[in-house]
């Protein structure tokens, strides 16, 4: 039996391995965790080159460029671990 697509993605997530704490903010676009100061845990967020800055898009706020993300970041989450890699 083959195992549906979110309990393979999580299988391969869980097989990476940990992702380092930035000192900063992210240098350059693609996948991240984020976790400001009122979650409980991180969120996984795409930063992407906009404008000329780099911004992670915010649910209720639209675009926020990083620099102005308050919290942690993680990462960078390697390409070969999204669903766009199957």
């Amino acid at each position: 039996m083959i195992a549906p697509p979110s309990s393979r993605n999580e299988e391969h997530l869980l097989s990476l391995p940990p992702l380092e704490p930035l000192p900063g903010t992210p240098t350059k676009p693609g996948w991240y965790w984020w976790c400001d100061d009122r979650a409980s845990r991180g969120i996984m967020v795409e930063v992407r080159l906009t404008d000329g800055q780099l911004k992670k898009q915010r649910f209720d706020q639209g675009d926020v460029p990083v620099a102005d993300a308050k919290g942690f970041w993680r990462g960078q989450i390697p390409a070969s671990a999204g669903p766009a890699s199957r």
